[in-house]
């Protein structure tokens, strides 16, 4: 080849055959006389840039240094003097031009170099490509974007040196609408410029929108200062920012997203602030990451090693009034090799962020539901709830999969509560209410965590058909002194009975507490004054050995309960009991007439009385309870439910109704309208079947 190009007529039969070969590609091929320092470009490169003047078929180097970007100029002209002197023999570069119309573009310039016959650098051939970077660079700005800015952290972090800094101009939507889009647009290019052209910024990066960042060649926070101090000092006529830095260092992060993750973090503790400043990773969070990296590869050998370290406590849950066992909350727990027991609020967001928890959930699901198998034994119809976070709820297949784990332990449905938090905002996503929706199909129950510290939706509970409502701990340990805590419990008791929904008060610590929220009838009540979260053993001493003395000192401890609310006045007894035990249902009907929307609200006892084999969806309740009605007695059932609308008084009717496995029997209801709500009638009242008592 070196050979081919020493004779002029060679010369320029390969100088046709490039322009020839130009025709085929989006790139400008170019041939550099190394020594005359001429340059000759093929291709339509004068319709988008003066790289020569016109007429000319050659430049120099110093006419083409008119058209890149000033801060590239002076790296460009050492990589060529590279070139001339035959230190190098590849020219590979990505930097700026204007063109034409004076906008900021990024090319990719690439050549080889060929030598004369006695190997001193003759020509260089190449090629200039503007496609090759498009994806890569912001238009408007000219600077690098966020791709860009993760493949340069990828490299860079081997290196373990420099900061990342990140510039957020507040308000820049503000800015536009009261100055129009073109000063905003003129300002992100002023603000590209000047961050661009800092001190020690190796490279500038437009991110996103009014997000910038720039990788520092820095040792220490103050030369950072220095860059943002100069930043906003130079614009602060027109704009503000908040800005957060981190080091690039390997010891602290392991890849290129938590660094990103840990710089975000930080600018918005920055924009949090009171006033405007430049926020940087700090030690103390440098240490927490570096704590936070270790326990998770923790974590992760733990799941590799079939989930050694974690364990399952429960907590109780019991009735209210009786104060009889309901059913447990199982809870995870996990002790480190190195650290010894981790807390959950340490180790869960781990799991999460990792998205380990998806393993590791589904494995708490099925020790759980073979815990509750085993003292289903002594304690028939006791039910586990099991926390699952908004991560695994993503998982499109989660319904099925804790369905596979229910059959795998043969457990039914009805032993298994589904427990989320309300902070999910649960009402936003149609297919989160399809999971729930299939879930809820096998007979498995919803309870809403933490309820009244999040978004407090009342209706929602009612979209989703939530079967528990559970008050936290922050209103319930207030109780005591404050009206406030006691009218939304009290508020939230009497939606939840109107809507069949149970109430579970948790963090229930003191007597005092039990006996002012009994007077608001809850059904189920959680806490450390019956049993903190234990192991599986001491569940089983507390509630299920009667001959143990643990399960003697906790009948000692509801027996001194019984007394202290004998002292203050408060009469034991459990209206649900009594009412369960002469197999009397209660029920709530909500009417829309004009919709033609009918819903029956039920609880526990209407369920079981109407032999109901699963949970329904309200209307579908009401279409079960209604179809059943004897041939020739609906118009008469309607009759005394119009009865009810028109005059509020409490009717009482009785029917012949069709059990599904006892037949035809006879029932007695009574029932009377109440307050309406959502713009439906509500009347509520009682259901008993009267074949099977006596004197009847």
């Amino acid at each position: 080849m070196d050979k081919f190009f020493k004779t002029a007529e060679n010369f320029e039969t390969a100088l046709r055959l490039i322009e020839v070969i130009n025709r085929t590609t989006d790139d400008f091929l170019f041939v550099l006389d190394i020594a005359n320092d001429t340059n000759r470009f093929f291709g339509p490169i004068d319709d988008e840039f003066d790289v020569r003047q016109p007429g000319k078929d050659t430049n120099t180097t110093a006419e083409m240094l008119n058209v890149v970007y000033p801060a590239d100029r002076k790296a460009l002209t050492e990589d060529l003097e590279r070139i001339a002197k035959g230190e190098q023999q590849i020219h590979d570069m990505s930097y700026r031009w204007f063109n034409k119309r004076g906008e900021i573009v990024w090319v990719n310039c690439r050549g080889q170099v060929i030598n004369d016959e006695n190997g001193n650098p003759y020509i260089m051939i190449g090629r200039v490509s503007e496609e090759a970077l498009r994806h890569l660079y912001n238009p408007l700005t000219g600077l690098w974007n966020k791709t860009k800015l993760r493949e340069d952290l990828a490299a860079r972090l081997n290196t373990g040196r420099g900061y990342l800094i990140l510039f957020d101009i507040n308000g820049l939507a503000a800015i536009n609408l009261s100055h129009g889009r073109s000063f905003g647009d003129e300002l992100l290019r002023e603000v590209a410029n000047l961050i661009d052209g800092a001190p020690n910024v190796i490279e500038a990066y437009h991110i996103d929108h009014n997000n910038f960042a720039a990788i520092v060649d820095a040792k220490e926070p103050s030369e950072l200062e220095a860059i943002y101090t100069l930043v906003c000092e130079t614009m602060k006529d027109k704009c503000s920012f908040a800005s957060g830095a981190v080091p690039i260092d390997k010891e602290i992060f392991i890849d290129v997203g938590q660094l990103i993750d840990s710089a975000n973090m930080t600018l918005k503790k920055a924009k949090q602030s009171a006033s405007d400043r430049l926020e940087f990773f700090s030690s103390e969070e440098i240490e927490e990451r570096i704590n936070s990296l270790m326990l998770l590869e923790e974590l992760k050998e733990s799941v590799q090693n079939g989930f050694e370290g974690f364990e399952v406590y429960y907590q109780p849950q019991v009735k209210g009034g009786s104060y009889e066992i309901y059913g447990v909350e199982a809870l995870l727990r996990y002790v480190s090799k190195t650290r010894g027991r981790v807390f959950p609020n340490d180790f869960i967001p781990l799991l999460e962020q990792s998205r380990l928890i998806e393993q590791v959930g589904l494995w708490v699901l099925e020790e759980a539901l073979l815990q509750c198998k085993k003292w289903r034994e002594g304690i028939p119809g006791l039910r586990v709830s099991v926390n699952f976070s908004s991560v695994q709820f993503e998982d499109r297949y989660i319904g099925e999969k804790i369905v596979d784990v229910l059959k795998k332990t043969e457990m039914p449905g009805n032993s298994l509560m589904v427990e989320l938090t309300e902070s999910i905002q649960l009402q936003a996503s149609e297919h989160f209410s399809n999971r729930i929706k299939y879930l809820k199909a096998y007979g498995i129950g919803l309870s809403i965590d933490d309820f009244g510290t999040g978004y407090s939706n009342l209706g929602y509970l009612k979209q989703l058909d939530a079967n528990e409502i559970k008050i936290d701990r922050s209103f319930v340990s207030g109780i005591r002194n404050g009206t406030y805590n006691y009218k939304l419990i009290s508020n939230v008791i009497e939606f939840a009975k109107t809507n069949a929904i149970h109430v579970c008060c948790e963090g229930v610590e003191t007597t005092e507490e039990l006996a002012i929220l009994e007077g608001l009838r809850p059904n189920i009540i959680q806490g450390y004054l019956f049993d903190k979260p234990c192991p599986a053993a001491e569940i089983e001493e507390s509630y299920i050995n009667a001959s143990s003395e643990q399960f003697k000192e906790r009948v000692r401890a509801i027996n001194n309960i019984y007394r202290f609310k004998a002292e203050i006045g408060v009469i034991h007894f459990d209206a649900q009991d009594i009412l369960r035990e002469n197999d009397i249902g209660l029920w709530v009907i909500r009417i829309d007439k004009a919709k033609g929307h009918f819903e029956m609200h039920t609880d526990d006892t209407m369920d079981r009385i109407l032999g109901m084999e699963r949970k329904y969806a309200p209307a579908e309740c009401y279409a079960y309870w209604h179809e059943k009605i004897a041939e020739g007695y609906a118009d008469y059932v309607h009759e005394n439910v119009d009865i009810m609308i028109s005059t509020g008084r409490m009717v009482q009717l009785k029917y012949p109704w069709n059990h599904p496995t006892l037949g035809t029997v006879t029932v007695r209801c009574s029932g009377r309208r109440v307050e309406d709500a959502d713009g439906m009638v509500v009347l509520e009242g009682y259901h008993r079947i009267l074949s099977d008592v006596e004197g009847i």
